[in-house]
């Protein structure tokens, strides 16, 4: 059972204007840049592998720049001044690391013959850098997944493959998208096809399409004139939007947004479903693209790599995730008894054993982060329930057990991550198309600053890893826990570029997949990370002291 409870919420927000906290900023800054210096913190492994493909990354990067920059100034020395400035324009956009954005779902036209011939060749020349320089990303993107077992940077560098060359169908495919052409863009001179999943493909096709309208999500494409003239077809017939309302008050009869995986479930508004279910989506992206490692393991990865090949990559679809989503916290209370303890408040739930998603319309605005929260525990759950169920067989065989009892996560370690990670997405924002996590003045990674910095509360990595399930829920401290927590996934996410990011994905993965061959071993950070307790810690203060000069100097 995973629950969000507004006690762990109990937090201070750190006024970070004022002048004390100024001067203390400064004072950590000279204190960090003096550990630095005086202690060599030693490299992992896995650290080491991940700095190397970066610098070929980089390197590429920097050749790319070089051969965009002499087609500008051939482009120069040829008289054609806004081509160079064009050039120059691309070239400074394709080689910025950060962000990367969605890759445009359109499939891009060919240069036209109609333009004049000198126009021709240096677009021409272009676009063949282009493809040249992403289908060397992709050929290191398919080498940090099977000679670095980096699935994190492998699927960065697909998505920097796609950045330059956006029709590449190999990085596509790795994403599960396929070409599709709509027939009602046949004559279309300016469409060439479009990249989409095999669910939009499927809703797309057939003898009546659908379209997925922005405001009333997925719908036939010959219902759209009649709902935007405010009429709703329910039960088989059309009515008028008020007359639905009343229908759908109860929440049995509300309205179910299915989208590619999920289904919502709603009684509040068609629109407020709708919503919540293209932000789950476009949450449910990144989390797959971000935390690819623990989603397959390493060789499943391989795989599919090695399938888009041969033109079999593409994800078929799966079953939706359920959520509910009541229009009053009085109906969701309702709702929940019987499922959360008694005596405690929350604003969402995820619970197991329905496999199903609760929350409600918030009037505090809170009701977003409360969805990608809950939505995780849900996601990483649903993902991998088989791979539990297999470890609690194993164990059962090894401890010579009468029965199979189920599997607890976390039960005797570790717990800190599977509410870390849950709280540190509730920072992810999405702003016009554009997404985003891990802001530093977000209140849960001020909480943590605050909590270690201020409050000078501290539990070590070692003894924090060491909580299991019952000891941490049921700790004194369970609110300043929860802040740390938050802390130390950010901690782990962002530290020296990620350099920890691979290891805390392996150990998400370690504790909702556990190892066949280990089933009664906890996994360790320490291991998987290959560096001491001590220097993590020390590394953790280092990234909250950094934090805090962020969010006062507003960076």
């Amino acid at each position: 059972m995973k629950y969000r409870s507004q006690q762990s919420e109990e937090i201070v927000v750190w006024k970070t204007c004022c002048v004390s906290l100024r001067r203390w900023c400064i004072a950590a800054c000279i204190l960090s840049w003096l550990t630095s210096v005086v202690v060599a913190q030693p490299v992992s492994r896995t650290e080491w592998r991940r700095e190397q493909f970066q610098k070929q990354r980089q390197k590429l990067l920097l050749n790319l720049r070089h051969e965009l920059s002499e087609l500008s100034q051939q482009c120069h020395d040829k008289g054609l001044t806004q081509a160079a400035k064009d050039v120059t324009a691309t070239s400074l956009d394709l080689t910025t690391a950060l962000p990367r954005p969605q890759p445009p779902s359109l499939v891009q036209l060919p240069v036209s013959k109609l333009l004049p011939s000198e126009e021709q060749l240096w677009r021409n020349r272009l676009h063949a850098i282009r493809q040249d320089k992403a289908q060397e990303l992709y050929i290191l993107a398919r080498s940090a997944l099977s000679k670095a077992h980096l699935p994190s940077l492998a699927y960065e560098l697909v998505l920097d493959v796609l950045k330059l060359a956006p029709d590449h169908k190999y990085a596509r495919a790795v994403l599960g998208q396929r070409l599709f052409n709509d027939r009602g863009r046949a004559d279309d001179p300016t469409y060439a096809g479009e990249w989409v999943s095999p669910f939009e493909a499927s809703k797309r096709s057939g003898s009546n399409p659908e379209v997925n309208h922005p405001q009333f999500g997925w719908i036939p494409a010959s219902h759209v004139p009649r709902y935007e003239q405010g009429l709703r077809f329910c039960n088989g017939k059309w009515v008028s939007e008020q007359k639905e309302a009343e229908l759908r008050r109860n929440f049995s009869n509300g309205w179910q947004i299915e989208s590619e995986h999920f289904l919502v479930k709603t009684n509040a508004s068609r629109e407020e479903g709708v919503e919540i279910s293209q932000k789950l989506e476009i949450f449910h992206d990144w989390l797959q693209t971000n935390f690819a490692g623990f989603f397959e393991t390493p060789a499943a990865l391989k795989a599919r790599f090695d399938q888009v090949r041969v033109g079999r990559g593409s994800r078929s679809t799966v079953k939706p995730m359920v959520v509910h989503y009541y229009a009053t916290r009085d109906e969701y209370d309702r709702r929940m008894r019987g499922r959360i303890p008694p005596g405690i408040v929350t604003n969402g739930f995820y619970w197991e054993q329905d496999k199903t998603c609760y929350l409600f319309r918030n009037p505090d605005g809170s009701g977003l982060s409360t969805a990608f929260h809950e939505a995780t525990h849900q996601i990483f759950d649903l993902a991998t329930l088989g791979d539990r169920l297999s470890a609690a067989r194993k164990r059962r065989i090894e401890l010579r057990q009468r029965r199979v009892t189920p599997w607890v996560m976390c039960e005797k370690s570790n717990f800190w991550m599977l509410e870390g990670i849950a709280c540190y997405v509730e920072s992810f924002e999405i702003n016009e198309g554009v997404t985003s996590v891990g802001r530093p003045d977000y209140i849960r990674f001020v909480a943590a600053q605050q909590r270690l910095l201020r409050d000078n509360f501290f539990v070590p990595l070692q003894l924090l890893s060491g909580l299991g399930k019952d000891a941490f829920q049921h700790h004194v401290n369970r609110p300043q826990l929860y802040s740390q927590g938050s802390g130390v996934a950010h901690f782990l996410l962002h530290y020296d570029n990620g350099a920890y990011r691979d290891a805390f994905v392996k150990l998400l993965a370690a504790a909702y997949r556990p190892d066949l061959n280990r089933v009664t071993e906890d996994p360790s950070l320490e291991k998987i990370t290959g560096v001491k307790f001590a220097v993590l810690d020390q590394q953790y203060r280092e990234h909250m002291e950094n934090l805090a000069v962020r969010v006062a100097t507003g960076q």
